[in-house]
C-alpha cells in the first residue's frame, strides 16, 4: 500500500515538470522536434504516460532531466530497502518459532516412528498369539501348508524386522537415549530366544538377529560405561548408567564402576583437605573422618539401589572397603605423627581416634560392621603414641620427684581428685589422705593421663595401657629407692639428681605415700576398666566385652609386689644399721674357761650374765645394740604421736618391721653359729646367748604392744626362730625363767637410759638413725656406767636362781 502511494507521487511530478519546461524554452526546442521523433516514440513507450520528448529539447534539458531520473530512482530504491526491512523483523520471531516447531516435529516424527514400530511388534506378537489359540487344528494344518509352499515370507519379514530394529536401536544410540534402547534390547532379547525354538528360523537369520543384538548391546555398555567413569558425572547420572548396566546383563562391570566412581571421589577429597589442613589442623582429622566414612556409606546405598535392600554385599564390594579404611588409616598415622605438641599430642590423637570410630561406628545401620577392621588398621599407631607420650611422661616424674623433700602432707581427697575417681580405703573414703610433694603431682598426673588413654580402650588397646601406666609407676617407685638407698649413681644416670632419705620419718613418709599412691593407682586402673570413669563409658563398657579382669588384678598384684620389695628394702636397711657387725663389735665380751683358753663373741642382742654349769663367767659385755635397736623401735612409735602419720598403718608397719628382724635373725646364722657349726652341745654359752636375745625382742615387744590385738605373735615368732637355731624349743623357751627375767630388767634399764638421752637430745647433731663413729663411741661412753651396774643386777638375779 506504502509502495502505491510512493509511486503515484512520482508520477504526478513526471505529468507537471514536462510542462513548465516547454513554457520556459519554447522558442529553442521547436526546431529539433522533427528530428526526435524516433527517441520520443521510444521515451514514450518506456514511460507509457508521459510525452518525455516534449519535455526535453535540448541536450541540456535532457541531462537535466536523466540526473532527475536517476535521483527519483534511489528515493524508490531507499524507500524499498526501508520497507523490505521492515518486513523482515516484523516477521522474524514468527520465522524463529515455525523453525522451532519444525525441530520438534521432526522429533516427535521420529519417536512416532519408533512407537510404530514397536506397536507394530506388538501387534504383530498379539496378534499371532491369538490366532494360534483360536485356530482350529485343520487351520493350523492349512496355514502350515501354506507356510511350507512360501517359505521366503517369514524369513524376509524377519529380516526386514531385524534391519528397523537396528536402525531404530542406531537411531536412539546416537541420541544418547539409553532407557529406550534398552527397553527395546530387553524386547529383541526375548523375542530371539522365542523365535530360536521355531524350527523353520534358518540359522543365518538367527546368527544375523544375534549379532544385531550383540553390537548394539555392546555399544550401548560402552556408552554408559563412558558415561560413569567421566569424574563430572553427577550420583544420579553414575547411578542411572550403572543400572542400565545391570539391565544388559554386566552386573560385575556396574560393581567396578561404582567402585572406580567413589575411589576417585574420596582420592580427591583426602588431597583437597590435605592441602587445607595446614590452617585447620583442629578440624582437619574430623572432616577427614566425616568425608571417608561419608562416602563409604554412599558407596553403600548406591550399590543397595543396583541390587535390592535385602541382597548381600559381594565379596568384591568388601574388599574395596577394606582397601579404602587402609588409605584412611595412613592419611590418619600421616596426621597423628606430625603433631609436634607433645603435651597435647595424646589427647589430640585420641580425640581423632574418637572421631573415627564414632563415623564409623554410624554404618552399623548398613549392616557395615566395620570398627574391628578400623581398629587393627588404628592400633599399631596409637600404641606407639602412646609408648612414646608414656616415655615422656616417665621424665616429667623424674623432674617433679627431685625437688621432694619426703616431708607427708595431709591433703583432702576432695581436692585432689577428679570426678569421676574414688578413694577408697578397706571399704570406706576417708576425707584426708598422706602423700609427699612428688606424690601429689603423681596422683594429678596419673588422673591426666588416665583421661586421655580411657577411650583408647575401644582400640583394645587394654594391655597397652595396663602397661603403660604400670611403667609409670614403676619408674616412680625406682626414683624412690634411690632416695632411699642413697645410691647417687643411680640417679645422676636418670639425669635429675633426688633428695636422698637419710633419717627415719623420711623413710618412713615415702613409705606412707607409696601406700596412698598405690591405692589410688588401683583405683583408678579398675575405674578405667569398669567404666566408673565419666569418658564415654558406654561405649567402653560395649567394646571391652572379653577383657579378663584377671589381666587388671596382675597389674594392681605387680605394683603391689614392687611396694613391698621397696618396704622389704626399707627393713633390710633397718636391720643393717641396727644390728651391723660395726655395732656388735664395739666391744666384744670375753669368755674365759676353766683351761684359760679364751674365745671371742659378738653379742647382738642383751647379753644377760649367767653362770653355767662348767664355771665360765663373763668379763664384760655392751648394751649398745640393744640400746639401739629398743630406741629405734620406740622413735617409729611415737611419729604417730606428730599427728601425721595415721597410727594404725604405723602400728602395722612396726610389726612387719619385727616380723622382718627375726626372720633376718633366723637366716643369718653367722651371728650367732660358732665356726665348728655345732651350737647346742659344744657351745651351750652361745644357745644360752640365743635364747636370751629372743626373750628380749619378746619383751621389746610386749611393752610396745605392737601385737596387742594378737599377743600370741610374738611367742610363735620366737619358737620359729628358735627351730631354725637347731634348738629345743620347749626346753629353752619354757625352762628359761632367768632369761625372761633377764630381759625384763634389760628393758627397764635401757627405758632409764631412754629418759637420759632425751636430755641429751637437744646438743645431738646427728640423728641415731645413721650412727657415725663418734656416735658410737659417745654412746658406748654414756652407758658403760649402766653397764657395770647391770653386771651386779643379773649376778644377782642368777644367786636367785640359785636359791630356788
Amino acid at each position: 500500500m506504502e509502495s502505491s502511494t510512493v509511486s503515484s507521487t512520482f508520477r504526478f511530478r513526471d505529468h507537471h515538470q514536462p510542462e513548465e519546461a516547454t513554457e520556459s524554452d519554447t522558442s529553442s526546442g521547436i526546431s529539433s522536434v522533427s528530428s526526435d521523433r524516433d527517441e520520443e516514440s521510444e521515451l514514450e513507450s518506456m514511460t507509457g504516460e508521459v510525452d518525455w520528448v516534449a519535455c526535453f529539447q535540448s541536450p541540456l534539458q535532457l541531462e537535466y532531466g536523466i540526473r532527475r531520473l536517476c535521483m527519483e530512482f534511489l528515493e524508490i530504491k531507499e524507500a524499498s530497502d526501508e520497507d523490505f526491512y521492515r518486513n523482515i523483523f516484523a516477521n522474524y520471531s514468527a520465522f524463529i518459532g515455525i523453525h522451532e516447531e519444525v525441530k520438534d516435529i521432526e522429533k516427535k516424527l521420529m519417536q512416532l516412528r519408533t512407537h510404530v514400530a514397536m506397536q507394530k511388534m506388538l501387534v504383530k506378537d498379539l496378534t499371532d498369539g491369538l490366532y494360534l489359540k483360536v485356530l482350529s487344528v485343520q487351520t493350523m494344518d492349512s496355514i502350515s501348508e501354506e507356510l511350507i509352499c512360501d517359505e521366503s515370507l517369514p524369513l524376509n519379514e524377519l529380516e526386514v524386522h531385524i534391519s528397523n530394529v537396528s536402525e531404530t536401536l542406531d537411531v536412539l544410540l546416537s541420541e544418547n537415549r539409553a532407557d529406550e534402547a534398552i527397553a527395546i534390547l530387553e524386547m529383541e532379547q526375548e523375542n530371539l530366544q522365542n523365535v530360536q525354538y521355531e524350527d523353520d528360523t534358518s540359522s543365518d537369520v538367527l546368527m544375523l538377529y544375534n549379532n544385531a543384538i550383540s553390537e548394539r548391546k555392546e555399544m550401548l555398555i560402552l556408552q554408559l560405561a563412558r558415561v560413569a567413569e567421566n569424574s563430572r558425572t553427577s550420583a544420579s547420572e553414575l547411578h542411572k548408567a550403572l543400572v542400565g548396566i545391570c539391565r544388559l546383563g554386566q552386573s560385575h562391570l556396574a560393581t567396578r564402576l561404582l567402585l572406580k566412581y567413589y575411589h576417585s571421589r574420596i582420592a580427591s577429597g583426602i588431597h583437597n583437605l590435605q592441602s587445607s589442613k595446614s590452617c585447620l589442623q583442629g578440624v582437619y582429622i574430623r572432616e577427614l573422618s566425616r568425608f571417608v566414612f561419608s562416602m563409604i556409606s554412599q558407596a553403600a546405598r548406591s550399590f543397595m539401589m543396583l541390587y535390592g535392600e535385602t541382597s548381600a554385599y559381594a565379596s568384591e564390594f568388601m574388599q574395596w572397603i577394606h582397601e579404602e579404611i587402609e588409605v584412611f588409616a595412613v592419611s590418619f598415622t600421616k596426621y597423628v605423627k606430625s603433631i609436634s605438641e607433645i603435651s597435647g599430642g595424646l589427647s589430640t590423637a585420641v580425640e581423632a581416634v574418637q572421631f573415627a570410630t564414632s563415623y564409623c561406628c554410624q554404618l552399623e545401620t548398613q549392616r557395615l560392621v566395620l570398627q574391628p577392621l578400623l581398629i587393627k588398621h588404628l592400633r599399631t599407631c596409637m600404641e606407639n603414641i602412646l609408648a612414646e607420650h608414656i616415655e615422656h611422661f616417665k621424665k616429667v616424674i623424674s623432674i617433679f620427684t627431685a625437688s621432694d623433700a619426703w616431708v607427708l602432707g595431709r591433703y583432702l581427697v576432695s581436692g585432689i581428685l577428679n570426678e569421676g575417681y574414688s578413694y577408697v580405703v578397706v571399704g570406706q573414703e576417708p576425707e584426708y589422705c598422706l602423700l609427699t610433694n612428688s606424690g601429689r603431682k603423681f596422683v594429678t598426673l596419673l588422673q591426666a593421663i588416665s583421661k586421655d588413654v580411657t577411650p583408647l580402650a575401644a582400640l583394645q588397646m587394654e594391655g597397652s595401657i595396663l602397661a603403660g601406666l604400670s611403667d609409670l609407676f614403676m619408674e616412680y617407685i625406682t626414683i624412690l629407692e634411690e632416695a632411699i638407698t642413697c645410691d647417687v649413681n643411680m640417679s645422676e644416670k636418670s639425669g635429675f639428681r633426688v633428695i636422698l632419705a637419710e633419717s627415719v620419718p623420711q623413710q618412713v613418709s615415702i613409705l606412707a605415700n607409696l601406700s596412698t599412691l598405690e591405692i589410688f593407682f588401683s583405683n583408678t586402673v579398675r575405674s578405667i576398666f569398669r567404666g566408673t570413669n565419666c569418658i564415654d563409658s558406654e561405649k567402653i563398657k560395649i567394646h571391652r566385652v572379653g577383657f579378663p579382669d584377671q589381666e587388671v588384678d596382675s597389674c594392681v598384684m605387680f605394683i603391689q609386689e614392687a611396694s613391698t620389695r621397696l618396704k622389704a628394702q626399707v627393713f633390710k636397711q633397718f636391720i643393717d644399721r641396727v644390728l651391723s657387725p660395726e655395732v656388735c663389735k664395739l666391744t666384744p665380751e670375753m669368755w674365759v674357761d676353766s683351761e684359760n683358753r679364751s674365745r671371742l663373741f659378738n653379742g647382738l642382742l642383751p647379753s644377760s650374765v649367767f653362770q653355767s654349769a662348767k664355771g665360765i663367767l663373763p668379763i664384760g659385755f655392751d648394751f649398745l645394740v640393744r640400746q639401739v635397736l629398743f630406741l629405734e623401735l620406740r622413735k617409729l612409735n611415737k611419729l604417730s604421736e606428730d599427728d601425721i602419720f595415721e597410727a594404725k598403718w604405723l602400728m602395722q608397719l612396726i610389726r612387719e618391721l619385727i616380723e622382718a628382724i627375726f626372720a633376718w635373725i633366723s637366716s643369718n646364722k653367722k651371728i650367732w653359729e660358732t665356726d665348728k657349726g655345732d651350737l647346742n652341745f659344744q657351745h651351750p654359752e652361745i644357745s644360752d646367748q640365743f635364747v636370751l636375745d629372743m626373750h628380749f625382742l619378746v619383751e621389746a615387744i610386749k611393752y610396745g604392744e605392737y601385737f596387742s590385738k594378737d599377743p600370741l605373735v610374738p611367742a610363735t615368732l620366737m619358737k620359729e626362730a628358735i627351730n631354725s637355731a637347731g634348738l629345743d624349743p620347749f626346753r629353752d623357751i619354757y625352762d628359761d625363767g632367768w632369761a625372761m627375767k633377764a630381759a625384763t630388767e634389760a628393758v627397764e634399764k635401757l627405758l632409764e637410759i631412754e629418759k637420759t638421752e632425751l636430755l641429751l637430745e637437744d646438743e645431738a647433731a646427728e640423728d641415731l638413725a645413721v650412727p657415725s663413729k663418734n656416735h658410737f663411741e659417745h654412746a658406748s661412753d654414756t652407758f658403760q656406767d649402766a653397764a657395770r651396774s647391770s653386771l651386779d643386777i643379773f649376778s644377782s638375779s642368777e644367786e636367785d636362781d640359785e636359791k630356788i
